[in-house]
């Protein structure tokens, strides 16, 4: 699963750290979620419009620097803001991210739990914790994690998209609608969202709203081959054949590379008897994957059935 970590203070160029820069211990790795959770139950800490302004620009300088992907600048002018004040909840978090993406897992960790010692109900710290949970192949743990960050904030739109297409992979579908509902109610016109929600509708045999959702990301963003392949789909299980060939046809003008593209369609003119065009699209299918089971077979059928004319 592909998550990144993206929020105030770091870059969204790239969440997690080289293999040769990880710094990570077993007592860290092997962290207990009870001893992940935080014990306060009521926020002691101070956040950036409680502090004296001198205290904010270090802390902002900081933060900036990371959003610009210079962590050890970003540590440094952190780290004198908390000198300042040890209680700014927010350079706490960010010292977290900091640490991360350079590398420096444990430190992440500890800053991470300091912040949520300090103010228990800052969801994105624990979207933080969820996803180093999942980059230590602790799925469940990783999920509990994302439902305490919307427990806290129930839009936290990273935490529904992650539930969302965890839900979705694990065929939990009515869940996963649920999850991306709640982002779109912040949210309407994420193109991923739309498509997800696109495909769940099409998974419960709910046609027209599947088609609504495709024709919306459609709207917004016509050159997304994924978008077209969706919509070529969505006509496809209503019988709109000929609108079917169009979207399909244009997802492969995006990606010429849309090998599920050229097999649909194959697939179409075969059902209409069209076997030279269908041949056609499964051997370009097939000069794209040679490995397709599917595409060789029925290439096979239509070369068969030419030759039966």
């Amino acid at each position: 699963m592909s998550l990144l970590i993206s929020q105030t203070g770091c870059s969204k160029k790239k969440s997690r750290p080289s293999k040769q820069t990880v710094k990570l211990s077993e007592a860290t790795k092997t962290i207990t979620l009870e001893e992940l959770m935080p014990k306060a139950k009521a926020v002691t800490g101070k956040f950036k419009s409680q502090v004296p302004e001198q205290v904010q620009n270090e802390y902002m300088y900081g933060t900036l620097a990371g959003q610009y992907g210079k962590y050890d600048t970003a540590e440094k002018y952190l780290r004198k803001a908390l000198r300042m004040e040890p209680m700014l909840v927010d350079a706490h978090h960010n010292l977290g991210l900091a640490c991360y993406k350079q590398g420096r897992i444990d430190e992440a960790i500890a800053s991470w739990r300091r912040t949520l010692e300090l103010a228990p109900n800052y969801a994105e710290t624990y979207y933080n914790l969820a996803i180093f949970l999942f980059d230590m192949g602790r799925e469940e743990d990783g999920i509990k994690m994302l439902n305490t960050c919307i427990r806290y904030e129930t839009f936290h739109l990273k935490s529904r998209y992650a539930l969302g297409r965890i839900m979705q992979r694990k065929g939990q579908s009515k869940e996963a609608i649920r999850h991306f509902r709640a982002y779109q109610s912040r949210d309407k016109g994420d193109v991923k969202v739309l498509i997800a929600l696109g495909e769940l509708y099409l998974i419960e045999g709910q046609l027209d709203a599947s088609l609504k959702e495709f024709e919306t990301a459609a709207r917004i963003d016509d050159k997304n081959p994924s978008v077209q392949y969706q919509l070529g789909v969505a006509y496809h299980r209503r019988g709109l054949l000929d609108q079917a060939i169009l979207n399909y046809r244009r997802a492969t003008e995006l990606m010429p590379n849309h090998v599920d593209a050229y097999i649909n369609l194959g697939d179409i003119y075969s059902s209409r008897n069209e076997f030279a065009s269908a041949l056609a699209s499964y051997n370009t299918a097939l000069a794209i994957d040679p490995t397709n089971s599917y595409a060789s077979r029925k290439a096979k059928q239509a070369e068969a059935k030419l030759l039966d004319k």
